[in-house]
């Protein structure tokens, strides 16, 4: 796991960088209340793997993960799907959920996994 301090504008504490691709970064912010992960830019099949990789990573050190999406831009099918099972694993709680997600999850007749998300 290649970690990488980064400084939030604004904010006190300091962002780790835990991925970095092209579209897709991910951070874990000690900010309170608790931490969480925050997803920021592009989840989709390209890096859904390497994504549920660094969240397994992230969740042995941190027990149940909070994973804030409200800064992805997009999600496709295998990002949702992986994000999803999460949550259903009682894994990981997913805040900041964007209005696409909701939409996306209520096209599929799955809105009920927010449920088990939040």
């Amino acid at each position: 796991m290649t970690i990488q301090e980064q400084v939030v504008p604004g904010e006190r504490w300091v962002d780790a960088v835990l991925y970095l691709d092209r579209t897709l970064r991910i951070t874990y912010s000690p900010a309170p209340p608790g931490g969480a992960v925050r997803l920021i830019g592009e989840l989709d099949v390209t890096n859904t793997r390497a994504a549920a990789r660094t969240l397994a990573q992230a969740r042995a050190a941190e027990g149940i993960l909070i994973i804030d999406v409200g800064r992805l831009k997009f999600v496709d099918l295998a990002g949702l799907r992986m994000l999803t099972g999460l949550c259903r694993d009682g894994v990981a709680h997913l805040i900041n959920v964007p209005p696409g997600m909701r939409r996306l999850l209520g096209l599929l007749g799955r809105a009920d996994v927010l449920d088990e998300c939040a």
